[in-house]
């Protein structure tokens, strides 16, 4: 049976979900070809990990849908690993271990939280806790947030310009500017310890610093398509694929809508009518959505990143 469906797949894009024999479905992917993807589960390959080997032995029958392109593949692919929760998908499927920085006017200034609050300044959601709290303590090793070493000697600004209340005000200030794509003077500061520590020959203490570098410039890149969507953007992508054109529109953790054009439109062109099918309704919704949900994470870095690499995407500032 298994055999049959495969030889009869389309040589097309689409999504295909893997079910065991109680027809619950276990694993989402996506295909530029459908029928090569599909097959290659059920040929013999040294390469293929414990994980799909265990996967296959479980597979009794499966489904697909068929999408115009790749990119409408990776879209419905995240958005089905959402809805579906198959246990045998690991990336997309695990938003629920994602967090937010806090900043609030007392001991400790900056938290990491599991979930939104109104709190405070909340910047988030991000990708993931373990990696927020790895931020967290290089932050605290660069700025001395904490403990008795809080009013240290000048970090930012010297003491005999300003209060020591002041600097640390200033410290807070730009640490907030960093988690908000708004400097990098973290990674300037970071980079100033490893090579204080090479002038002294310390290169293990050099080492160290430079793992902290990074492990913020990681993150910071990871998260930066992120901190774009926190700043109420609209964005719109276009995608040339088999002489049509293929645009998406983008805004608060969601995908809007998607027309197509026989020739390549303008981005004020295809923003026009990609926004003249969406509600009032919707805008009213999308204004009120104070923040991202964790399950808004993982849509967009596919969004832009595909759209960069294959296509256009152009950021727009929401109108009110």
């Amino acid at each position: 049976m298994l055999k049959e469906k495969i030889k009869n797949l389309p040589k097309t894009p689409g999504v295909y979900q893997m079910k065991n024999g109680r027809n619950e479905i276990i694993y989402v992917g996506k295909a530029k070809n459908l029928k090569q993807r599909v097959s290659s589960y059920f040929i013999k390959n040294k390469q293929h990990s414990r994980k799909v080997q265990e996967m296959v032995q479980r597979i009794t029958d499966f489904d697909y849908e068929l999408v115009d392109t790749e990119f409408d593949a990776l879209l419905l692919e995240c958005q089905l690993i959402h809805q579906i929760r198959p246990q045998y998908n690991r990336m997309m499927n695990h938003y629920e271990g994602y967090g937010y920085f806090q900043f609030i006017d007392k001991s400790p200034y900056l938290k990491v939280l599991n979930e939104w609050t109104e709190e405070g300044l909340v910047i988030g959601p991000f990708f993931k806790q373990s990696k927020i709290q790895e931020l967290k303590q290089i932050i605290n090793s660069v700025y001395r947030l904490d403990g008795p070493l809080k009013y240290v000697a000048g970090i930012v600004k010297d003491y005999t310009e300003i209060s020591p209340e002041e600097e640390f005000d200033l410290r807070i200030q730009e640490i907030k500017e960093t988690l908000l794509g708004q400097s990098t003077s973290l990674l300037t500061r970071i980079d100033q310890r490893v090579q204080s520590a090479s002038e002294r020959h310390d290169y293990e203490a050099s080492a160290q610093w430079w793992n902290n570098y990074l492990t913020v410039q990681r993150f910071l890149r990871r998260n930066k398509q992120l901190i774009q969507i926190m700043q109420n953007q609209t964005f719109v992508g276009i995608l040339p694929e088999e002489k049509r054109y293929y645009c998406y529109l983008y805004a608060k953790g969601e995908l809007l809508n998607r027309v197509v054009y026989q020739k390549k439109p303008s981005f004020q062109q295809a923003k026009k009518r990609l926004e003249k099918k969406i509600s009032p309704k919707t805008w009213l919704r999308l204004e009120a959505k104070g923040c991202l949900d964790k399950a808004d994470v993982d849509l967009f870095p596919i969004f832009f990143n595909y759209l960069n690499q294959h296509g256009q995407v152009m950021g727009f500032q929401t109108a009110k």
